[in-house]
């Protein structure tokens, strides 16, 4: 953290001697205020992640907020927000916005969050619309943000901006929100962490002095949906469909066939039919998401920024190879060879692909998926190599030449080969419960608060 902001605030804090209590009085909470805590079952503003109350003042339209917001390690200011909103998601919400600057003091300012999925935030043009200027308090104490303000309850109709801040005379959802600063009073995007982004589970009646906690993640139901498809087609499907045609032929042409063609052949193409599907409606939400726009990379952004056009190739890839894999030429072609050396190149080509496209979406902003789930899609691609390694050592191992894909069609197989199918089968057992592990462990985290 910068060295003058950490003075500042050293400064502001011994200058303003405030306190949790003296800037927020928790013994009033249900009873003369109202009160909203996260986690639920905090009891002091020091001890909680997000803390709001609101009260009556002896002004009809004027509501008195007290907010108290912990922020993370960021080598900027921080600033901490909360907004209402008629759904537990940012878009349209309705936002207060206390500002941290270089000298420590803290500034309050109205915004707004846009209707669409990004739910970009903007302050209004006049920031102070719908607050009190003389009620504003602030201080940073012990990596929280304390901001006290007062905001009218119903916005004068008569303002080009009153449809962009929402009046309390309605219930609605609180959101939580902290993040650091891009310049001087400006924010940048909020963290994604056990900090936040948070919402109220319920609606709050601002005219009720309830007493109430909650911590509902507001991660995006799209991003979630992305996610979830894309792990399981690349991660589950894909590995298996792959594994079954590169090494099971020996194994599954032994046991007959299922509608006219091999075990083998049928579990590949189905798995990788599947994964085409799968893809597609992935990309069909993720482009919802983006309003139908195809988002480009942007250096500023970070190396993140290319996992759409990735993501996009790897389609392409796949599409590709499932339309040449039914070109396929007659076994006995001398272009077979040809054949098979591309559908084998651009099969691995796109899911070595698909991997580092997944590695890339982790670690991006909006999936907020917990710093650790990078990891797991490492193992992922470790898991895969070394299910490879075994496979193709105990193909070498077992046979003294390279192997034979046109006797392997007609079922004419080695015998040093046939005794290790036992060992085929246990490999693959053992490789499928690792990535559908793997894959549950992505999906919970793209799904469940953590």
């Amino acid at each position: 953290m910068d060295l003058g902001f950490c003075v500042a605030l050293i400064l502001t804090g011994i200058s303003l001697a405030f306190s949790s209590e003296r800037l927020i009085d928790i013994d009033e909470c249900g009873v003369s205020k109202g009160c909203y805590r996260v986690p639920n079952k905090c009891s002091d503003p020091l001890d909680c992640v997000y803390f709001l109350t609101w009260q009556n003042t002896s002004t009809s339209n004027e509501v008195h907020f007290e907010y108290a917001a912990l922020f993370g390690n960021h080598s900027k200011p921080p600033w901490a927000a909360f907004g209402v909103a008629d759904a537990p998601r940012m878009p349209g919400a309705s936002v207060v916005n206390c500002i941290v600057w270089q000298t420590g003091n803290v500034s309050v300012q109205m915004s707004y969050n846009m209707q669409s999925p990004h739910h970009d935030n903007h302050p209004l043009n006049n920031t102070y619309l719908g607050l009190v200027r003389s009620s504003f308090e602030g201080a940073v104490i012990d990596s929280r943000i304390f901001c006290n303000f007062t905001r009218l309850r119903v916005i004068n109709s008569s303002d080009p901006e009153s449809d962009r801040v929402k009046n309390l005379t309605l219930p609605y959802y609180i959101l939580f929100a902290t993040g650091p600063t891009a310049a001087a009073g400006e924010k940048d995007i909020h963290d994604f962490s056990d900090i936040g982004p948070y919402a109220s589970s319920v609606k709050i009646d601002f005219s009720k002095y309830s007493d109430l906690g909650g911590d509902k993640s507001l991660k995006n139901p799209y991003i979630r949906a992305h996610a979830t498809l894309m792990i399981f087609a690349w991660i589950v499907l894909a590995s298996l469909g792959m594994f079954t045609s590169r090494y099971m032929k020996n194994q599954w042409n032994e046991n007959g066939t299922v509608c006219g063609k091999p075990v083998w052949f049928q579990v590949h193409r189905l798995s990788m039919v599947f994964v085409l599907a799968l893809t597609l409606a992935a990309t069909l939400v993720v482009f919802a998401y983006n309003d139908w726009k195809f988002i480009t990379p942007n250096v500023q952004s970070g190396v993140t920024s290319i996992h759409p056009t990735l993501g996009v190739t790897v389609g392409v890839l796949l599409l590709v190879n499932l339309v040449v894999g039914n070109l396929r030429p007659d076994i006995y072609s001398p272009y077979r060879i040809y054949f098979w050396v591309f559908h084998a190149f651009f099969g691995l080509a796109s899911h070595i692909l698909a991997a580092v496209t997944m590695f890339l979406g982790v670690l991006q902003h909006k999936a907020q998926m917990p710093d650790w789930t990078r990891w797991i899609v490492v193992a992922f691609a470790f898991w895969r190599i070394l299910a490879d390694v075994v496979m193709t050592s105990t193909r070498i191992r077992y046979s003294e030449r390279p192997p034979d894909y046109f006797a392997i069609a007609n079922n004419e197989v080695d015998d040093a080969v046939t005794k290790v199918a036992a060992w085929r089968c246990a490999v693959m057992i053992v490789y499928s419960i690792g990535i559908i592990v793997l894959a549950l462990v992505l999906i919970v985290a793209a799904n469940v608060d953590m």
